[in-house]
């Protein structure tokens, strides 16, 4: 949730795909497998993603997750550029991190968060009182009551809200480099037992070249102690499509780094490695991953022979899938446990 560079990343993403494509001719070194994970129990079911329109915002859907059976959910307001869907505990209805909206005279109202059913009723706008821009792509607590939110503004950091209406504000981080950012502390993920979270703290975050923003990847205990930095800032990816997902069993988080490769770390910062993807290529760029509901696969965008699309693998990086083919860029995928289409 980056309101300020919005455009400007549009363009990035955009027209910037050969630009993208041509660094990832950089070699990243020393990728190794990951060993063998123990999985939990867990019912893969639909997955949901944003696919970003011409015009500005996003439209949701949801899908199999081989790609088919793929089904628009109808929202109040299309999401923003880079808003995205986290699918509720139960996988009866879907976070929306923050959407697009105007007033009467066309300015671009403060951002927030929404839930929805997946035929598109009970659209929920969530208003927390005289909040900044604010945004839950940290998704829902494990028992379905509260979101993980980033609030911007004078005094910006992570805060838990309720999930009913958006209220009950609680502040679980307070940004350490100054007001008035747009990246900040972006809230990504709750531990599946629901004694910690996960975020991205951007350092630098105005530079020439987004690469050189400076983003660390740390966790904290839910109620915001503890904080514990998991990365050295420079590794992870700084942009609005930066991520970082617990895995189901609790064990590693997920993110991605400056050059879109992929990554795992404990959650108590030792044990990071790299995921070398099967793709027959080093000239990839992914990013924006997260995990099966079981653990056995991984769901991740990913730009190839010069097209961004979503793409399953299993942890280790091999059996690489394709599972969108469009012209059109697509993120935010989040893997639930809603029942496949028939």
């Amino acid at each position: 949730m980056r309101r300020l560079t919005r455009l400007a990343s549009m363009r990035f993403l955009r027209s910037g795909r050969v630009p993208l494509v041509a660094l990832l001719a950089v070699v990243v070194g020393a990728l190794t497998a990951l060993p063998a994970r123990a999985t939990v129990a867990g019912s893969n079911g639909q997955i949901a993603f944003a696919r970003q329109l011409p015009a500005g915002g996003a439209d949701v859907f949801i899908a199999n997750p081989d790609g088919k059976h793929a089904q628009q959910v109808p929202l109040g307001y299309p999401a923003e550029d880079f808003g995205i869907p986290r699918w509720s505990p139960d996988g009866s209805q879907l976070l929306i991190s923050h959407v697009l909206r105007f007033d009467g005279s066309g300015n671009l109202l403060p951002f927030r968060p929404a839930t929805v059913s997946l035929d598109g009723s009970n659209f929920n706008l969530l208003e927390s009182p005289n909040a900044p821009d604010m945004g839950c792509a940290g998704g829902w607590y494990p028992n379905g009551t509260r979101l993980l939110c980033v609030f911007n503004g004078e005094v910006p950091g992570v805060f838990s809200i309720r999930a009913s209406d958006g209220g009950d504000p609680v502040r679980l981080t307070t940004y350490p480099f100054g007001a008035n950012c747009n990246g900040c502390d972006a809230a990504t993920d709750v531990a599946p037992d629901g004694s910690r979270f996960a975020f991205l703290r951007f350092k630098r975050e105005i530079a020439a070249n987004f690469r050189e923003e400076q983003v660390a990847l740390f966790a904290a205990n839910i109620d915001g102690s503890s904080l514990r930095q998991l990365t050295p800032y420079g590794l992870a990816q700084p942009h609005e499509s930066a991520s970082a997902r617990w895995s189901p069993n609790g064990q590693d988080i997920i993110s991605e780094t400056t050059q879109g490769r992929l990554f795992v770390v404990h959650p108590d910062g030792s044990g990071l490695r790299m995921i070398a993807l099967h793709t027959g290529t080093t000239r990839y760029f992914a990013f924006e991953p997260t995990w099966s509901p079981d653990g056995t696969q991984i769901l991740f965008c990913m730009v190839l022979n010069g097209q961004e699309d979503l793409y399953t693998a299993n942890p280790d990086g091999s059996n690489v899938k394709q599972i969108t083919d469009t012209p059109d860029f697509e993120n935010g995928p989040d893997w639930g446990t809603h029942p496949l289409a028939r």
